[in-house]
Parts: C-alpha cells; sequence; structure tokens
C-alpha cells in the first residue's frame, strides 16, 4: 500500500473515532441536560406546594427560570465551533443544580413540618396506680381486692382499671391529703393523673423518690381542631389577631394535659407590623369557664388557678381568658419544656440583658447550671428554661417570672428573623416539629408568610405583663387551700384597652396604666365564700366506695409501667423560699 492511501485510511479511522467520541459526549451532554430539567421541574413544584412566594414573585420566577432553563440547555448541547461555550453551560447547570437539590430538601422538610403542626390533635393523659417504693407489690394483679383510693379521676379510666383487676375504688376530697396518706402509711394504692402526680411530686418532699409506679392508663380528652376565621372579626385573614401561648409544665408529648405555667396572649396587627405580648400570671384566680368536652373535675364558674384550667385542656384555658379578660381569641400554641429548650438549642441559644438587682447566683428551678449575672447573658436551651420558670429567686416572684418569659420569647422571635437562622434551618424545623401544637390553618400561615416575605417590614413589639396581689384561697383542682394570684382590675382593664389598641391600628403605648395594688375592694370575685372556705360543690364529695368487678370478657390494652422518668420537673429549692408566697399550686 503506497503511503498516501495510508494516510488516507489513518485518517479516516481517526475521523470515525472523533464522530465517535463527539456523539459520545454530545449523549453526555444530553443526559446532564435532562437531569437539570428534571431537577428544575421538581424543584419548582417543591416551592409551589411550599405554598410561602407571594403571587407576583411566583410569576417573575417562572418567566426567569423557563428564559434561563432554555438559555442552558442550549448551551449545553447545541453544537459550537468549540466547547468553551459548553462547558461554562455545564459548570453554571451543575452550580444551580446543587442550589435546587438543596432548596427542594428544605422546601420538603418544611412542607413536613406544615403537616405534623398544623393537623388536628387529641389531647390525652395518663393515669398511674401508685404505691410506696417499698411495697410488696410489683404489679397490677397484686391490687386485686385492694382499696384505691383517688382524687378527681374520669369515669372511663375507672372502669378501664376494673377491667384489668378487680378493686374498691375510694374517693378522697384533697389531692395532698391523699398523697400524704400514702407515704405515712395510712392507705397503700392510690391512682392519680400524670400531672396530679407532678403535683404531688412538688408539693410532697421525696414523693416520687418514695413511690412507684405500677400500672398505667392512657386516657383521650379531647381533640383540638382547626380554627375557623370566618366568623372571627380579628382573624389571620384580616391581619389583626391574637393567639395564645400556653408553656405546660412538662416534658415529652406536646399533646399531654398539664397546667399552663406561662400564659401569654400575642396580639398582632399585620397592617401596622406591631405586635403585643401580654403576659398573664399563672396563678391568677380566675371563674374557670369549662370547654364543651372539658376533662372530668371541671367545674364551671368554680374559682382556681388558671394554670390548673390546663388540667382540663387548652380550650377550657381558653374559654377562661377570654371571658374574664373580655377578648376574642383567635389561636393557640402549646409548647412544653422539650420545646423551649429544643428549639433555643437549634437556633444557638439566646442573649438577654439581666437588669440591675436581678442576678441570679444559682436556678431553683434547676440546681444542676449556673445563674445569670447583671448585663448581657448567652443562655443555652437549658438555662433559657430554668431562667423562665424561675421565681423563687425575685422578690418579685411570679411577676418577674412573666417578665423573664417575655424576654426570653422576645429573644426568639429576633434570632429566628436573623439571616443566620438560613444555615441552622434544618436543624430548626427538626426542634419545633414535633414541639408545637396549634390550631391555625396551615393556609393562614402560609398566607402570613407570604405578606411578610412580600412586605420585608420590620416588627415593633410591646410588652405588658399582668399584676394582682397574693392571698390563699381554695384550689377545686386540689381539694386544698392554695397561694393564689388576685386579679388587678386595673391590670385586666389595661391589657384589654392595649389590646385593642394593636388590633385597631393604634400605639398600645399610648394606654395608661390602670394597674394598682390591691385592697380588699379591689379583689374581684373575692367575695365568694365557697371558694375562700373550700366548701360548695365540693360538698357532695363525700367519701363514698364503689365496688367494680372486672370483665374478663374485654382486653386491656394498658401495659404495666413499673418506672417513670421525674427529672422533667426538679424544682430544686430549698425550704427558705416558702416564705414568699409563691407556692406553686
Amino acid at each position: 500500500m503506497s503511503q498516501g492511501k495510508r494516510m488516507k485510511t489513518e485518517n479516516t479511522a481517526t475521523s470515525r473515532k472523533g464522530r465517535k467520541d463527539n456523539k459520545a459526549l454530545d449523549t453526555f451532554f444530553k443526559l446532564i441536560a435532562f437531569a437539570y430539567v428534571v431537577i428544575t421541574i421538581i424543584f419548582y413544584i417543591a416551592i409551589l406546594k411550599l405554598n410561602l412566594l407571594p403571587g407576583w414573585v411566583i410569576t417573575i420566577f417562572t418567566i426567569a427560570e423557563i428564559v434561563f432553563t432554555l438559555a442552558m440547555v442550549i448551551g449545553l448541547v447545541k453544537r459550537h465551533k468549540t466547547y468553551k461555550l459548553t462547558i461554562i453551560s455545564l459548570i453554571i447547570i451543575l452550580f444551580v443544580s446543587g442550589i435546587y437539590i438543596y432548596v427542594t430538601n428544605y422546601a420538603l422538610a418544611t412542607i413536613s413540618f406544615l403537616g405534623d403542626v398544623f393537623q388536628e390533635t387529641k389531647e390525652t393523659d395518663e393515669y398511674y396506680l401508685i404505691v410506696r417504693k417499698d411495697s410488696s407489690y410489683d404489679k397490677v394483679e397484686d391490687v386485686k381486692d385492694k382499696n384505691v383510693h383517688f382524687f378527681q379521676v374520669a369515669d372511663d379510666v375507672k372502669s378501664n382499671l376494673t377491667k384489668k383487676v378487680s378493686v374498691t375504688l375510694v374517693n378522697q376530697e384533697n389531692l395532698l391529703d391523699l398523697g400524704n396518706k400514702l407515704i405515712d402509711k395510712n392507705v397503700d394504692v392510690i391512682l392519680t393523673s400524670a400531672t396530679q402526680y407532678s403535683m404531688l411530686g412538688d408539693e410532697i418532699k421525696n414523693f416520687k423518690e418514695s413511690t412507684k409506679i405500677l400500672y398505667t392508663i392512657k386516657h383521650e380528652i379531647q381533640t383540638n381542631t382547626k380554627a375557623e376565621d370566618a366568623n372571627s372579626k380579628y382573624n389571620i385573614k384580616s391581619g389583626k389577631f391574637n393567639v395564645y401561648i400556653s408553656g405546660i409544665d412538662t416534658s415529652g408529648n406536646i399533646s399531654n394535659v398539664s397546667r399552663s405555667d406561662a400564659n401569654i396572649l400575642m396580639s398582632i396587627n399585620t397592617n401596622t407590623h406591631e405586635a403585643l405580648l401580654t403576659s398573664i400570671p399563672r396563678d391568677y384566680y380566675v371563674p374557670v369557664a369549662c370547654a364543651e368536652d372539658a376533662a372530668d373535675g371541671c367545674l364551671d364558674g368554680q374559682k382556681d388557678k388558671l394554670t390548673h384550667t390546663g388540667l382540663y385542656g387548652v380550650q377550657t384555658t381558653i374559654n377562661t381568658i377570654e371571658d374574664f379578660m373580655d377578648v376574642d381569641i383567635n389561636y393557640y400554641v402549646r409548647v412544653n419544656f422539650s420545646s423551649l429548650t429544643n428549639i433555643v438549642d437549634a437556633i444557638g441559644g439566646v442573649d438577654v440583658t439581666v437588669g440591675k438587682g436581678l442576678a441570679v447566683d444559682q436556678f431553683y428551678t434547676d440546681d444542676t447550671i449556673g445563674g445569670v449575672v447583671e448585663g448581657e447573658n448567652h443562655l443555652d436551651g437549658q438555662k433559657a428554661l430554668a431562667y423562665a420558670r424561675e421565681r423563687y429567686a425575685y422578690e418579685d416572684g411570679d411577676l418577674q417570672r412573666v417578665k423573664n418569659q417575655q424576654q426570653v420569647l422576645k429573644a426568639i422571635i429576633k434570632k429566628v428573623k436573623s439571616p443566620s437562622m438560613l444555615l441552622k434551618y434544618a436543624s430548626l424545623i427538626d426542634a419545633i416539629g414535633s414541639a408545637i401544637e396549634t390550631n391555625m390553618p396551615s393556609s393562614s400561615i402560609t398566607n402570613f408568610v407570604k405578606f411578610q416575605l412580600a412586605s420585608n417590614s420590620s416588627w415593633k413589639f410591646e410588652s405588658y405583663p399582668m399584676v394582682g396581689d397574693t392571698g390563699m384561697e381554695f384550689s377545686p383542682s386540689l381539694g386544698d387551700t392554695v397561694s393564689v394570684t388576685y386579679q388587678d382590675r386595673g391590670s385586666i382593664e389595661t391589657a384589654h384597652d392595649k389590646i385593642e389598641a394593636i388590633l385597631n391600628g393604634e400605639n398600645a403605648s399610648s394606654v395608661k396604666d390602670k394597674a394598682k395594688q390591691l385592697d380588699d375592694s379591689d379583689v374581684t370575685g373575692d367575695d365568694d365564700s365557697q371558694a375562700q372556705t373550700g366548701t360548695g360543690s365540693y360538698q357532695d364529695y363525700t367519701q363514698s366506695a364503689e365496688t367494680y368487678v372486672p370483665d374478663d370478657s374485654q382486653d386491656s390494652s394498658y401495659e404495666d409501667q413499673t418506672t417513670y422518668d421525674d427529672s422533667s420537673y426538679n424544682q430544686g429549692y430549698d425550704d427558705s423560699y416558702s416564705d414568699y408566697g409563691y407556692g406553686e399550686y
């Protein structure tokens, strides 16, 4: 073969190989382009499903995305004289695809979060069969044919117990007496709710350490449905609404009923970008307004501490606040100890300023951590919780505590609003998802977020702590006389007027504070002799015995439980602080 023919053959082979290589490279670029289009579509669907962006933003984004995607695809797959433009398109596509995947994950996490938080929930409670730790009873069957003493236990709970084992149920009129009788060996077995168990542990020294739980019964209280906006003058759609924030004194499952340890009304006006935080003392002595499906033991119209209304479901607390403050509450948000700790830790802690004379060497609510100093303090979740719960270290007791709670809440809001939260978004979503319960419709929340994103306005926050003097009154929830905070008419009127001012687009700070120290004539509802003497409707709660025979034909789904984590409510204070007059109950 001549040299010319040989060269021609080699050139042909090289050309064929080049075409094959080009074809493979073209196929590769087309696959990249296809993958990018798929990623873009998924990203776009996630953004639409999230439904947080204003309509005009979606319109602009859609047009820009179509133009950009076409340009990138054409730049990647079109034949060019050189691969320079193709390589540039490839780099841009890979970079943008990474961003889209990252944002899509955030969007899907947010969608899941909205599904978890904004759903109908069922408030539940647990009941415990309790004996002394040194008792010979080790399982529920050991108490067969024994007397079981109780205070305010739901009928279906008693029925479930007697289906498990035959016992004689004996009613008691006083929860604290019931606990003391067990410790003093005057009774051997008692039946209490989980909240009652916590209350006994707080009031009776070493109660939890001296007892054990033989059996647990789960009890459904009520179903909390989404709020209806249509018939409300003030709501998210109108841009003016009230949200009741309830901080319950438990850890773990947010749906468990419990005392409402923190009570804050957040009044919001999206038109003026103003919000008011009104703190209500937990011990306010108020007439209870029971919900239609309130838990057993709720006595409508009977005075009790506001915190105890939480025992009968969140709607009972809402009804009670609406009645004595003459305000409409549109929505509620419930958080517990775990909620606050997890949220604060998720956002990297919060900063609070401690005023002069308000330094605390050691929190009595948690003696495992240090206190706070005057001036700036950075708090992690555990310390933020202790700071928000502390009252025994302050001369003003519960009144100072509500100020601290407002301070922590404002610090959380400020931190969440900062741009740095974008890097902590995933952890924040995880922390909030299982730690908050609300009846806000998810659609209303997304509309509110849209509004904020569209306006990008700064917000003005004001706060108002309600006040009152302390005294001793009868608590139906305990069957005993306890420390309470009397309502201050002037403080209630001031709070009402400030709330109305915010909702009406006026300046809440212009409302004059009418609060004053109480004298006998200022105490609201102080003339009820039944409440003072501890008699009245509770005169019918005489001791009685009811014998139940178990129904062996029905199986019980309740399991024995011999352990219980009592770490959720570690008071950690000594008796020297009882002189402040701020009893836990």
